[in-house]
């Protein structure tokens, strides 16, 4: 059985190295390929990965990561593929832990993956707002494609990634994984280290501002979960505070948004962290950060539509 990684690259000299390394070390002895498929890096991220004995594949432009996926997969040979990003590591107990994941996934058509952990040289930021996800590792509606595992026979019947969803297309290709009766699972053993978490706010804020567009892509997804609703509501609380003084009076209106604001920020932190715990301050403003980054995934969104349809007329 053959074993082909698929690594979208853009710009990841500062990590990639530490990726390829475990993948080799994890990998020694068995039937494995590494695929790198460069998006127009402008760094040495192309040269590393060379230093590393890897097939690169290099793009003349940058694509969607869908697109840069797809492409590694057309030119890998493996039973089995593994995503993985260029700013992800595996565990050093990670080879240890794969055979009942290729077990389960080759008797049985199922995604499997795991949380990333998060780098113990985090800045709070990551740690406050994303060890929660590796330390409660429940159940997932789907696995991220940072670090994903797959028979290339479903992958083939699935259809491949979107290549239309510049984020948020591993949320839609295990949605689509399911309706072809495949199970998604989280193999908590099977762990990674994620590099490239934000460690400052303003990071953060970028992140997911550029994450939420998955969530308005196409429109029609704003109803497939809680998170783009609750979007739409603050916007909403915000739209009003500006015009409610000339419909409610100054004190309704001025208040609307911080109560709204601070009522989901506090029900979001709590729900996070799964209680009252240390790092729940420091967890609600991120919180409120996270559903104004995308608000203006929404808005960004609107703007490209508004745009393309101006230029289609």
């Amino acid at each position: 059985m053959k074993f082909s990684f698929v690594i979208p690259a853009f710009n990841e000299d500062r990590y990639i190295g530490r990726c390829l390394q475990s993948i080799h070390a994890q990998m020694a002895g068995e039937d494995y390929e590494i695929i790198v498929v460069d998006n127009a890096s402008t760094d040495s991220t192309p040269d590393i990965a060379v230093q590393h004995g890897v097939t690169l594949l290099t793009l003349p432009h940058k694509y969607t990561i869908s697109a840069v996926r797809n492409h590694g997969v057309e030119h890998s040979s493996g039973d089995i593929l593994v995503f993985i990003d260029g700013d992800v590591y595996l565990h050093d107990t990670w080879r240890d832990n794969l055979d009942p994941v290729i077990e389960s996934i080759t008797s049985h058509p199922a995604v499997a993956g795991s949380v990333y952990a998060v780098d113990p040289n985090a800045s709070w930021v990551a740690k406050v707002w994303f060890g929660p996800l590796f330390q409660k590792q429940q159940k997932v509606t789907f696995i991220n494609g940072g670090h994903l595992l797959i028979t290339r026979d479903l992958f083939d019947r699935i259809g491949g990634f979107d290549i239309r969803f510049e984020t948020g297309e591993d949320h839609e290709f295990c949605e689509r994984a399911r309706a072809h009766g495949a199970d998604v699972f989280n193999e908590i053993k099977l762990v990674t280290v994620h590099l490239g978490y934000p460690n400052t706010v303003g990071h953060f804020f970028r992140r997911e501002r550029w994450h939420g567009k998955g969530n308005f892509t196409p429109i029609s997804r704003i109803f497939a979960s809680k998170i783009p609703i609750f979007v739409l509501m603050l916007l909403a609380a915000f739209l009003f505070s500006l015009i409610g003084p000339w419909v409610t009076g100054w004190w309704p209106a001025i208040l609307a948004y911080p109560i709204f604001a601070l009522a989901l920020s506090t029900l979001a932190a709590h729900q996070w962290l799964g209680g009252f715990r240390r790092g729940f301050v420091q967890c609600m403003f991120l919180s409120w950060l996270y559903f104004t980054a995308r608000g203006f995934s929404f808005i960004d969104v609107l703007r490209e539509r508004l745009v393309g349809a101006a230029k289609t007329n």
